[in-house]
């Protein structure tokens, strides 16, 4: 059986239209892959940037993963939320991008997107708030 570890950090986000956002991640992995040790699933603290557009979280990931095959290679699923002046959740994004395949340091950037509602569903976004989720 071999063996994967993974040591590295969620550093942040940029680009979004307002601060106060956090990252809710999870791994996903085939049916041969299992976690020895570590946290599949997670979420940052949420930052506040004062002078610049960008979020930093540096949000530590050690994960040790066992697997029989390589199909089904590990791949972090990353969502980015808003976090209003009322403490309400609003979901800004998804993305994914997979674990590197080969050892070494890598640095990794993660383009996000929503998807994009109907007429009435983008109406409300601007006047009340919320996005188009997926199911």
């Amino acid at each position: 059986m071999s063996e994967v570890h993974v040591i590295g950090q969620i550093l942040g986000a940029s680009g979004f239209p307002e601060s106060s956002v956090f990252c809710k991640w999870k791994v996903q992995m085939g049916s041969a892959w299992r976690v020895l040790q570590g946290d599949h699933e997670g979420q940052t603290q949420i930052d506040e940037p004062s002078d610049e557009p960008i979020a930093n979280w540096c949000h530590p990931i050690d994960l040790h993963f066992a697997t029989k095959g390589l199909q089904g290679w590990p791949k972090f699923h990353l969502q980015v939320w808003h976090q209003d002046v009322y403490g309400r959740n609003e979901l800004y994004s998804y993305g994914f991008c997979h674990v590197p395949t080969s050892p070494g340091l890598h640095e990794i950037d993660c383009v996000t997107w929503r998807p994009k509602g109907s007429l009435i569903e983008e109406l409300k976004t601007q006047f009340i708030g919320g996005s188009a989720q997926l199911k």
